[in-house]
């Protein structure tokens, strides 16, 4: 009998944990006692929390993770690497964790068609900050006790802050995400990412005609933040990426003072790492170079 592959585990000297499918999502992230996504990633249909790259306005979308993307997944000494091709847009995606409970996706972007190109990029996670077997319990009721909160950012646009309001051994969870460059909108639950004719169409309403920028605190707690868009000339690249940090332990209702942990991230010398080179042309479609069991 074949052996499924056995997910890739990334880890930081902090304690955070990364694993990774064969496939390129995220099954899960954690960090101590628990666990940031609400629902594991799997080898068929990948998991809610992915990276979008868009034409704008109304060209289309690919995801970069998991197996509707067109990226080649490896691993390296720096962290895990996507790289691929779609409508004369060649990409490369990485995950890189920080030292500290903190994470980077970091996205570079080149034009190799004829002509220039508007794009943007959509981030979405989906959120527990609870222990996994709680989780697996009931996900909506680990859902309804996060609280989010919208905060704006004077140089990196808006940013969701999300807190476990159900103590997790005494302590209350907390993360922060947004964008590298600038967060212009956001949204707070799958619903308002995938929409309710996402389930017969496949097609997430939030990402083809973008997010709502509204709180929503419903039954699939999700922070997903909107990049603005850029405009890249042929033959132009560019650097885009998104951020996430963690506080194990965050009394206090969230506030416009938590913008300094933005400022702590975005500090970081992993903010910065190095990039993967661009794929090469003629990539071939989603794969994976990971070891079997």
């Amino acid at each position: 009998m074949t052996q499924s592959p056995r997910p890739i585990l990334l880890e930081s000297p902090s304690g955070l944990t990364a694993a990774i499918n064969a496939n390129g999502s995220v099954r899960r992230i954690g960090y101590r006692d628990w666990v940031l996504n609400l629902f594991p990633g799997n080898e068929l249909e990948g998991g809610p929390a992915n990276l979008y790259l868009r034409r704008v306005p109304g060209g289309g979308f690919v995801p970069l993770l998991g197996p509707g993307s067109p990226s080649a997944f490896t691993v390296d000494d720096a962290g895990f690497v996507g790289r691929g091709e779609w409508q004369g847009l060649r990409f490369s995606v990485r995950l890189v964790l920080a030292a500290v409970p903190a994470w980077f996706w970091r996205v570079t972007l080149e034009n190799t068609g004829p002509a220039a190109v508007t794009v943007d990029l959509i981030h979405a996670q989906d959120l527990a900050l609870a222990p996994y077997g709680a989780i697996r319990m009931n996900e909506y009721y680990v859902s309804q006790y996060l609280d989010h909160a919208p905060l704006e950012h004077p140089q990196h646009g808006v940013v969701v802050a999300t807190r476990q309001n159900q103590a997790v051994s005494g302590k209350t969870p907390w993360c922060v995400i947004g964008s590298l460059h600038r967060g212009v909108s956001f949204a707070t639950d799958a619903l308002q990412v995938t929409g309710l004719s996402g389930r017969e169409t496949g097609i997430p309403a939030g990402i083809t005609q973008g997010l709502p920028g509204q709180r929503l605190q419903h039954e699939h707690a999700m922070a997903a933040i909107q990049d603005a868009p850029l405009t890249l000339e042929p033959g132009a690249i560019a650097e885009r990426g998104f951020f996430g940090w963690l506080e194990a332990d965050h009394p206090a209702a969230t506030s416009a003072s938590d913008l300094g942990f933005v400022e702590l991230a975005l500090a970081l010398p992993e903010r910065s790492a190095p990039l993967p080179h661009l794929a090469t042309p003629g990539s071939p479609p989603a794969r994976s170079l990971f070891t079997t069991a």
